[in-house]
């Protein structure tokens, strides 16, 4: 049975004992049920996201490191929005005035339950409650997490971390569900390091937003001609700053085609059915003790919002991970344009995010 909300959001020390999976191709991930969060994603012993050893220090994180992060990821204009009826609903607003990653007391900040776990499984559960956060609808959310032997794009070995979303919910709501993982493939994961990371977006379009975040009116743009192009990869280095054009640095939804369909989940190598939508590739070069790591990002999801870690505080540093978020578009509950993010009683939430290491 799933935790109250009162013992959700007063974490026990259950809550922050990690939960290790792995598979025998190297790769080693460890989720604390807080915030359903990724502490840990090591390939070979080598970390591969910023993470802190001391589970505690989740429990004052602002930034979201690792999260499993809802009800609604992104920001909503003004901290609210209407539904089908016409009801408005106020929301949150964790970032005045508007509502950031579902409020103040989103999922990061909650304590998911532990239904399973196994070596190279586990499956969490988090029952939002109606009026949760503003939000209407009891919603019900499952995440599998699982890590398998995979193939690479030159089909050498590769580990792969797969979440798998569900959710259902008694009344008419509206869902986006990501992770908040911050890369960086480094073997020292200095802000130089992260800086020389080469990115690789396959993706035509970006949504143009305004100072705090929300798509513009005329929100599609194309890449071509901007610094935004990534469908050939280049260091991440020249979107690592603010200006007066980037005053978040690069915080931006790339748009991708919508699937149709989810792929079933219990389909263990799904390299030809969920689309691949980013590369993150880091090598040392030199001879002696170079180093390459890549992270192929592959989701059902019709967005990846790139964010550059411009507001990272202590013990990081500004612009050291690179955050690349499967998702909806940000304020998609506003939006006519942009993909539905309704979920009526009778439907199911699914939505896929696989991440390839090798």
């Amino acid at each position: 049975m799933s935790t109250r909300l009162v013992d959700q959001i007063t974490p026990t020390a259950d809550a922050l004992i990690p939960r290790a999976i792995a598979c025998s191709n190297g790769l080693t991930v460890t989720v604390l049920p807080y915030g359903g969060r990724i502490q840990s994603i090591k390939l070979h012993g080598q970390e591969l996201t910023l993470s802190q050893a001391d589970p505690a220090f989740y429990l004052t994180d602002s930034a979201a490191l690792g999260a499993s992060v809802g009800r609604y990821a992104n920001r909503i204009a003004n901290a609210a929005y209407t539904d089908s009826s016409g009801a408005t609903w106020p929301l949150n607003a964790s970032q005045p005035p508007h509502c950031l990653h579902g409020g103040a007391q989103g999922f990061a900040q909650r304590v998911w339950t532990v239904l399973e776990h196994s070596a190279d499984s586990l499956l969490l559960e988090l029952v939002s409650l109606n009026g949760d956060q503003g939000f209407p609808g009891t919603l019900t959310v499952r995440q599998l997490l699982r890590v398998v032997d995979t193939l690479d794009a030159k089909d050498q070995p590769a580990g792969e971390l797969q979440l798998c979303f569900t959710a259902s919910t008694d009344a008419e709501t509206v869902v986006n569900l990501t992770n908040h993982c911050y890369f960086n493939l480094a073997p020292q994961q200095t802000v130089e390091a992260l800086a020389a990371h080469q990115l690789e977006l396959m993706a035509e379009q970006y949504l143009a937003v305004d100072a705090s975040g929300i798509p513009l009116p005329d929100a599609f743009r194309p890449v071509a001609g901007h610094q935004f192009d990534f469908r050939s990869a280049k260091a991440v280095g020249p979107v690592c700053r603010q200006t007066a054009d980037l005053p978040h640095g690069l915080d931006h939804c790339f748009v991708y085609p919508v699937v149709a369909k989810s792929p079933a989940q219990d389909t263990k190598d799904a390299r030809d059915t969920i689309p691949l939508r980013a590369r993150l590739r880091y090598s040392s070069g030199g001879s002696i003790g170079d180093s390459t790591r890549t992270l192929e990002l592959r989701s059902t999801q019709p967005g990846v919002q790139v964010y550059v870690g411009t507001y990272l505080g202590s013990p990081f540093a500004p612009f050291q991970g690179i955050c690349l978020e499967a998702q909806n578009f940000p304020d998609a509950p506003n939006r006519a344009d942009f993909p539905s993010a309704r979920l009526l009683p009778g439907e199911l939430y699914q939505q896929q995010i696989f991440y390839r290491f090798s």
